[in-house]
């Protein structure tokens, strides 16, 4: 292959026509598998052809050069590069040089891809050191920072200072997931290169952005520059005018850049932190909503690390308690900005109103009861006004604190809403409707003793009424609801019968049955696979079953639910599976009805499971059946419901009573045991391997060889995943 039919394929590559563009990529497959050190060095002269006819083929070229030095995938990515470092040292430094010579592009696409590729070819060859001490490409870093600090005096040395930036950028980004210090020599040099592009002299605001960029990146190999008091003052208050100065876009990455300093050096925060606070309350009253979002996570930020501390042994002692001292001046303003919803705003929506939603919860979970005193007047206040706007944002808050405080502290508070919540589930306003949906979910699992057990059944009738006309993530909150609720009523039950059944009536029992088809209904929508409905239907389906009473169980689950369960389960077999979406929906199915399946035979007496029909099959005969059936369907999602309904049944049966199936059982639990690969499934099949030798009673020796031996392999295996050397009980 020669430049000219390189250029011509990667043309091809690009073509609409799928035919062309999949010969082409064949193309280049077989090129780079035939001569690779050649067909790297083509792509390499075409990235860096400022003669090239088109700029596409020369993106597409840094494109592929790229994706040869890395992958998502460990294993391959070491394989890269190591084929990487086992080409011809000519290629390489041709390939080197061609990289870096594209950075002066006069093509912004090209200096961008140029720096991609210069990033991964660095994160491989700079950690790797001569016997002189020197990295593989030790002359890069100089270079670079040398167009940064001595730019050009003209607008191509601008672009090449920008795109030096850029690639600084990535390649402190690539190293700082790397266990090396191959930059740490260098980080002073960094640091003094990126912080002067930001600076406010810094008229270009390309090469400003591209040196805020570079700093977040730059950040993690800071640590002794601030230790140094007039290094650190130097560093933060360049940020700072950042945050004040430039475009939106210069002030939102300048704020990510506190927020990444507030992760990696919380503990040097106290003399910066008033001003900050002044700062952000600023920015996010009156700057861009970008801006603001961005001013917003600091202070989440600032809760995540906080949150940490107080929750560890020894972090209390370390941490300065920001948001105590913060939440006053801070909270008010979250409130306000919760105000500015957009008018077709969803669950998917980011803006300053979601983005201040999160910090409020955030600051809920860090301070816990000390920030009721500012939100609830706030709620009170503005539940029940017509502009649609304050009502949800008020609506939000209360759902946004109840995860900190004690449930004892918000009992009285939240219970007098929850009657207004169950009325703003017709709302007229959509994003009203699903607040309070989700609003009512955090009260039912976080203070679920605010709902008089009495209004149990009232209100799960009324959820049922809604959920039908509900859109998807609105549904998918009130099953969580009643999944809560459930949850809680269990609970209470197993604490006054001491943890042991039977499941005597309560206040679920009116409900179960219409529950029961109203969740079954709702996952049979044709837009369940939205928001995780459908999952979230069958998970309520199965809470509301394990409290579901005795009568019950004998009524409903097991003379209808569960032959209807087994249907279901049995046509998922004839579903076609022509492709992957399909295949997919297939085992998603053949999961849900597994799971459900398991925990109806949980509640069932083994007496009921065992009774032989007139062909003198049981009960449990007919679903084991089906349960082995899915393993046929190589498919490690649902196999692991299988294995978990193979397990209730282990443990419903009488003693030795699981031992007729052990024959066409046996062969998949060793399959599933020596499933490393999926180390879920792999823990469940050793998990379900104690079950069945209990059950057995010594009954598991004509089928323990190849059982132990398969334990044996994996237990010997290093390369296995440690969770599954750490199962317990077998």
């Amino acid at each position: 292959m020669n430049a000219a039919i390189l250029r011509q394929i990667l043309g091809g590559a690009q073509s609409p026509d799928p035919a062309t563009r999949n010969a082409a990529e064949e193309q280049l497959k077989q090129s780079f598998l035939t001569d690779p050190a050649t067909h790297l060095t083509l792509l390499g002269n075409e990235l860096a052809d400022e003669a090239a006819p088109s700029i596409q083929t020369r993106q597409l070229a840094g494109l592929l050069l790229k994706n040869c030095m890395t992958s998502k995938d460990h294993a391959q990515a070491v394989k890269l590069a190591n084929d990487w470092m086992g080409l011809d040292p000519q290629a390489r430094t041709q390939i080197k040089s061609c990289s870096v010579q594209s950075l002066g592009s006069s093509h912004k696409d090209v200096r961008l891809a140029s720096a991609q590729v210069i990033s991964k070819i660095a994160t491989i060859e700079l950690p790797k050191r001569d016997a002189t001490g020197c990295s593989q490409w030790e002359d890069l870093m100089p270079a670079l920072l040398q167009w940064v600090v001595q730019p050009e005096a003209s607008q191509a040395g601008m672009a090449k200072k920008e795109a030096a930036l850029n690639t600084i950028g990535y390649i402190c980004e690539e190293i700082a997931d790397l266990e090396t210090d191959c930059l740490q020599a260098k980080s002073n040099e960094i640091l003094t290169a990126v912080v002067a592009g930001m600076r406010t002299e810094e008229t270009d605001q390309n090469v400003k952005l591209a040196a805020v960029k570079a700093l977040n990146n730059a950040l993690e190999f800071a640590s002794k520059n601030f230790d140094v008091d007039t290094e650190r003052n130097y560093i933060l208050q360049v940020i700072c005018e950042a945050c004040t100065h430039g475009s939106d876009e210069v002030k939102e990455y300048a704020y990510q850049c506190l927020s990444r300093i507030a992760e990696l050096y919380y503990e040097k925060l106290p003399m910066y932190i008033q001003a900050i606070l002044e700062m952000t309350l600023s920015a996010i009253q009156k700057e861009s909503d970008a801006v603001a979002r961005q001013a917003i996570t600091f202070w989440t930020t600032v809760c995540d690390v906080e949150y940490d501390m107080l929750n560890s042994d020894e972090g209390e002692s370390k941490c300065k308690k920001f948001i105590k001292g913060a939440h006053k001046f801070l909270v008010p303003v979250l409130l306000v900005a919760m105000t500015t919803q957009e008018e077709d705003q969803d669950a998917d929506t980011f803006n300053k109103s979601t983005e201040a939603a999160v910090c409020l919860q955030s600051i809920a979970t860090t301070i816990n009861e000390e920030i009721l005193d500012t939100v609830m007047p706030w709620v009170q206040t503005n539940i029940s006004q017509a502009n649609w706007r304050l009502r949800e944002a008020a609506v939000m808050a209360c759902g946004c604190v109840l995860e900190g405080p004690a449930a004892d502290r918000l009992h009285d508070f939240v219970s007098r809403l929850v009657e207004t919540l169950v009325l703003y589930l017709n709302d007229t306003q959509q994003i009203c409707k699903d607040t309070s949906a989700w609003t009512l979910r955090q009260v039912c699992q976080h203070v679920p003793t605010a709902i008089n057990k009495q209004v149990i059944g009232r209100l799960c009738e009324t959820i049922m009424q809604a959920i039908p006309g509900s859109e998807p993530c609105t549904a998918e909150h009130l099953c969580t609801a009643v999944m809560s609720l459930a949850k809680f009523v269990k609970e209470q039950l197993l604490e006054l019968s001491g943890d042991s059944w039977p499941i005597v009536p309560n206040e679920f029992s009116p409900v179960v049955v219409a529950l029961a088809q109203c969740f079954i209904a709702t996952a049979d929508r044709p837009d369940a696979t939205e928001a995780n409905l459908r999952q979230a239907s069958y998970e309520t389906l199965n809470s509301v079953i394990e409290v579901a009473d005795n009568q019950t169980i004998e009524s409903f689950v097991a003379p209808q639910l569960l032959p209807l369960l087994g249907e279901r389960l049995t046509a998922t077999f004839q579903m076609q599976a022509l492709n992957v979406d399909d295949a997919n929906t297939k085992s998603e199915w053949q999961s849900i009805y597994c799971g459900t399946l398991q925990v109806c035979i949980g509640r069932l007496p083994y007496t009921f499971l065992t009774v032989a029909d007139s062909s003198g099959s049981t009960l449990v005969d007919k679903f084991m059946g089906l349960f082995l059936q899915v393993f046929s369907m190589q498919n490690t999602t649902s196999a692991q419901d299988a294995l978990l309904a193979i397990g209730s049944v282990c443990n419903q049966l009488p003693d030795g009573g699981f031992e007729r199936y052990m024959q066409h059982f046996a062969p998949l639990l060793v399959q599933c045991i020596n499933a490393v690969g999926d180390a879920r499934l792999s823990v469940l099949a050793i998990t379900i391997t104690a079950d069945v030798s209990r059950a057995l009673e010594g009954k598991l020796a004509a089928f323990s060889d190849p059982i132990v031996e398969a334990l044996l392999i994996v237990h010997s295996n290093p390369a296995v995943d440690a969770e599954i050397h750490q199962v317990k009980g077998y």
